[in-house]
Order: C-alpha cells, then sequence, then structure tokens
C-alpha cells in the first residue's frame, strides 16, 4: 500500500512571490522593520506562503533551534536573497536589466534548490511512503528565487517598480494600464509626496516675493 503523507507538493509559482518576500523588510519614515528576522518568523512566514510543510516547519524549527549557528547561516541565505531582489528591482526600476552577477547568484539560489521525490518502504515491508529528498529551505528560497527568474522571463520586466517615497522603497508590480505608477499606493505615498511638494512650493512663495 503506498502512502503519500510525506509527499510536499510543488509550490504553487507566483509572479508575486518574490514581492511579497523583498517586502517583508518593510520601511517607514526611512526606518526598516524586518518580519521575518529570526527563524521562528521565517518559518512561520514559509509555512503561510505554502513554501513548507507545518510537518517541515516543526522539524527545521527543532534543527534550528538545536544548532543556531546553523539558523544564522540559513537567515543569511534568505536575508541575501532578499536583498537581491531589491538590487534587481532597483535596476529594473532605473531602466537597466539586471547585471551579469545578479543573473548568476539568482541561478546560483536556483541550482540549491534541486530536489526529487522517492519511494521509501516501511520497516514491516508491507506499506510504502513517497518523501522528498532534498533540503526544504533551499527548495523554499529556490522558489522566490524561481518566481522572480519566471517574472523577468516572461512578464514586462519594465513593470517592476520601487516606490518613489524615499522612506518607503516598497517593490511593486505596475499592473496599471499606463504602467507609469511611481508609488506603491497612491492613498499614502502618493499623498505623502503631494504634501511635500506643496509644503516646499509654500516655503518657496516668500522667497520669490521678496526677490521683486
Amino acid at each position: 500500500m503506498m502512502n503519500a503523507r510525506d509527499l510536499l507538493p510543488e509550490p504553487p509559482q507566483s509572479d508575486e512571490l518574490f514581492v511579497t518576500f523583498a517586502n517583508t523588510l518593510e520601511f517607514t519614515n526611512g526606518i526598516p522593520t524586518d518580519h521575518v528576522a529570526e527563524p521562528a518568523a521565517l518559518l512561520a512566514w514559509l509555512k503561510e506562503n505554502g513554501l513548507i510543510s507545518e510537518r517541515g516547519r516543526a522539524g527545521e524549527s527543532a534543527r534550528l533551534h538545536r544548532d543556531p549557528r546553523e539558523g544564522e547561516r540559513r537567515m543569511e541565505r534568505f536575508r541575501y536573497l532578499r536583498n537581491l531582489v531589491h538590487a534587481i528591482a532597483d535596476r529594473v526600476n532605473d531602466g537597466h536589466p539586471p547585471t551579469r552577477d545578479q543573473v548568476r547568484d539568482l541561478n546560483h539560489i536556483l541550482r540549491h534548490g534541486l530536489h526529487y521525490h522517492q519511494l521509501v518502504s516501511e520497516a514491516d515491508g508491507a506499506r510504502y511512503s513517497v518523501s522528498q529528498v532534498g533540503d526544504h529551505l533551499d527548495q523554499a528560497r529556490a522558489t522566490i528565487a524561481s518566481s522572480l527568474a519566471n517574472f523577468l522571463a516572461q512578464d514586462d520586466p519594465h513593470r517592476l517598480h520601487t516606490c518613489a517615497n524615499e522612506g518607503c522603497r516598497e517593490i511593486f508590480i505596475d499592473r496599471s494600464p499606463t504602467g507609469r505608477r511611481r508609488w506603491c499606493d497612491m492613498r499614502v505615498c502618493g499623498n505623502r509626496a503631494k504634501v511635500a511638494r506643496h509644503r516646499s512650493r509654500a516655503r518657496g512663495l516668500p522667497a520669490k516675493a521678496n526677490a521683486h
């Protein structure tokens, strides 16, 4: 009898998964807040986004708790990917393609996410299970990288933007008809920019009047 209870299905591909992950580093008036700053928060985010099973989350949590150094190494790998997504988004936002080094680093992450499934006979030989062979966290990281790679290859890269609000810098995909959005949210960052421009012009008026 075959038992697929250990089979982790392929995570769904989304061209916005990399955006969601990049924005786990949130800026408010230029002050950063990292929403996945420690292993438990990262594992919870991966579980919430379908990148790891509950069983996998529990197993990885216990493993990283036993080995804090390994936990920090894993966190650094995810931070590196997040920084890479931001760097590529900044390049595309400025009208340039990713650099060769950025493409190389992205492909490196994709290669490390390779995995396969195998059929395993249980102790009594009467039952079987199908389990994933490979590192769960590397696979999750590669899935995030894959969402960025697929977006760059299949979508319009020029619609990938970084919010023009210097205190925000959130990454977003512009799905508007014109593709000319400058802010992640017009009601928040867009209005702040308008208020700032208005105040700047208001401060300039007395100086112009005095000049006359």
